[in-house]
């Protein structure tokens, strides 16, 4: 299993948070849209299926115009925010940052701030991330 950070990863890819998130660390996403929807999950635990919980679900669909967040416990999903549109087209590069605050991740795509996700697991939990196929990754790294 990998750790961050990784370049050009196959996808879907899992990769190890050691230290797990603090307070303000980012981790930076970056690639290119290859099809009509591309997951990012950072998760407690390391299996995709059945899904451990995650923490944060982020969930791009270009088709739909939206940006999916949600957190998965218990082997269920909580209440999406599907609100702020989608500024990522399909076949298009992006970058997507998730900064850790201390009641949210902020979220900023292509480096405009794009929206806050209130905790709804302690973030502390988070060991690793967990990228599904339909974009192909050039970078993940943390700061």
């Amino acid at each position: 299993m990998a750790q961050l950070p990784v370049y050009n990863p196959p996808t879907p890819f899992l990769g190890m948070l050691p230290q797990g998130l603090g307070l303000y660390r980012k981790i930076t996403i970056r690639g290119r849209m290859t099809h009509d929807m591309f997951n990012i999950n950072l998760q407690c635990g390391p299996n995709a299926d059945p899904r451990d919980d995650a923490a944060l679900h982020i969930s791009i669909r270009p088709r739909e115009g939206l940006i999916v967040r949600n957190s998965f416990q218990f082997r269920s999903w909580g209440v999406e925010e599907r609100f702020g549109g989608c500024p990522v087209q399909k076949r298009s590069y992006f970058d997507i940052s998730i900064t850790v605050k201390p009641d949210s991740y902020g979220i900023a795509v292509n480096g405009c701030h794009f929206c806050d996700f209130n905790h709804r697991l302690p973030y502390a939990s988070v060991r690793f991330i967990h990228t599904g196929v339909g974009a192909q990754v050039d970078a993940i790294i943390t700061e």
